[in-house]
């Protein structure tokens, strides 16, 4: 199946992100409370691009199977995943008023290179680009979920890891491997390679983006 030749082709670093020192610092509790908040802050930047690049999806969709998985994945990530943020956020960050300049380098660096994919090629090679962020973060709820079983109202990230690890966000994950994988038979070599490097550089920018998050980075 495509979605896993692709995990598989980027081993390495796809390893490196779901279990990044920021993801086990969630898990056991530790992370600093301040680091959370820089994290959670650039995460809802990065969600209002991200959900931006869904609609790069439905421009560059061919069928109307395509535009329809567009836009619900779209609606999901605005009505969902934002809204989460957005009650957590409350708690100190004014969501409504964000300049340019509280975008940090890195969060620039990996909304743009998504929509740079979409613009420069084509409707699959756009649903890659999205597809480690998609995927990965049940992906590591899900193993969290695993790990501590049920998670004692006390753990300071429980919010988080419940939302990543609930029934209707892993249905969402599944939906959206299943869609790859849909085109596994249409795949040729060199489409292949195109995809995998484009998904390895994705994964590589949720490195970063973990990483920025234990050093509070806004600069490169």
């Amino acid at each position: 199946m495509l979605f896993k030749r692709l995990v598989d082709d980027n081993a390495k670093i796809w390893n490196e992100y779901i279990n990044h020192e920021f993801v086990k610092q969630i898990e056991n509790g530790t992370l600093p409370s301040e680091n959370f908040m820089f994290y959670l802050k650039q995460d809802y930047i990065y969600l209002i691009n991200y959900a931006k690049c869904y609609a790069r999806l439905s421009i560059n969709a061919r069928t109307n199977t395509e535009l329809r998985f567009a836009m619900k994945f779209q609606n999901y990530i605005v009505e969902g995943e934002m809204q989460l943020h957005q009650e957590i956020l409350k708690l100190g960050i004014d969501t409504e008023n964000f300049s340019d300049f509280d975008e940090s380098i890195l969060n620039m660096a990996y909304s743009r290179y998504m929509l740079s994919v979409g613009e420069s090629g084509d409707f699959l090679d756009m649903l890659i680009a999205l597809a480690a962020c998609a995927v990965g973060y049940g992906v590591i709820g899900k193993n969290i979920k695993q790990r501590l079983g049920k998670i004692p109202s006390s753990h300071p990230y429980k919010a988080w890891i419940d939302t990543y690890s609930s029934d209707e966000f892993l249905s969402e994950v599944d939906e959206f491997i299943a869609f790859v994988d849909s085109y596994s038979n249409v795949v040729n070599e060199s489409k292949f390679s195109r995809l995998s490097e484009i998904f390895g550089n994705v994964t590589r920018l949720e490195v970063g983006f973990w990483q920025h998050g234990l050093e509070m980075k806004m600069q490169i």
